[in-house]
């Protein structure tokens, strides 16, 4: 029993380790939105902390039980276990109170159409940029996602699409005046017939 514990704990530590490091949020699944896969990965934030730190504590009662044969390979594996787990926790705390302390980014996901954007680092020490891209999403609700353009933080900024262009209006600090900026959307579509469409999947994929 307490055998199988152990190794139930080693396999929850190094699955969210895993997926920490080489997995995009939410096990990669894009479904609904963008803005709803980011604020769902913040809640798995706190459910991955709470599930390494239980998987931790019952790898440190199973080795403390010395029913485990101490042979040099246990020692090594339970080690690089301790290592992974420590960092997720150290990581997933600083995560969680960053949460709290600042935030989520949530209220910097727009969407209007299938024109999604994120603005990020919103009053941050570095500079901050607005995300722009194409969403579809289809009847089973999983989305495509395909990146359109990267651009500085505007200010009063709101965008629209119209005959093929993004149209983003924006109050430019030098003239003091509203501006217009064009940023072609180069055929992209959600009609699952279009070649285009087939093009914003593979991007997306």
């Amino acid at each position: 029993m307490m055998l199988s514990r152990y190794h139930l704990a080693a396999v929850i530590i190094v699955a969210t380790f895993i997926d920490s490091l080489f997995i995009p949020p939410v096990f990669g699944i894009q479904w609904h939105s963008e803005k709803f896969i980011y604020v769902l990965s913040t809640y798995l934030i706190w459910f991955k902390l709470i599930v390494v730190s239980i998987a931790t504590y019952v790898l440190i009662k199973t080795l403390d039980a010395e029913q485990i044969p101490q042979r040099l390979t246990v020692k090594l594996v339970s080690l690089l276990l301790f290592f992974m787990a420590g960092l997720q926790i150290v990581a997933l705390t600083v995560t969680c109170i960053w949460y709290v302390v600042v935030g989520s980014q949530a209220p910097f996901y727009q969407q209007q159409g299938n024109i999604v954007v994120y603005t990020s680092d919103v009053g941050a020490f570095g500079s901050a940029y607005h995300h722009f891209g194409y969403q579809c999403v289809g009847p089973s609700g999983f989305y495509h996602y395909t990146p359109i353009a990267t651009i500085d933080w505007l200010r009063d900024m709101s965008f629209f699409a119209k005959n093929n262009q993004l149209i983003i209006h924006y109050y430019d600090f030098k003239t003091k005046t509203q501006q217009v900026k064009h940023i072609p959307l180069h055929g992209l579509s959600c009609e699952a017939s279009s070649p285009a469409a087939k093009l914003s999947a593979s991007r997306a994929e």
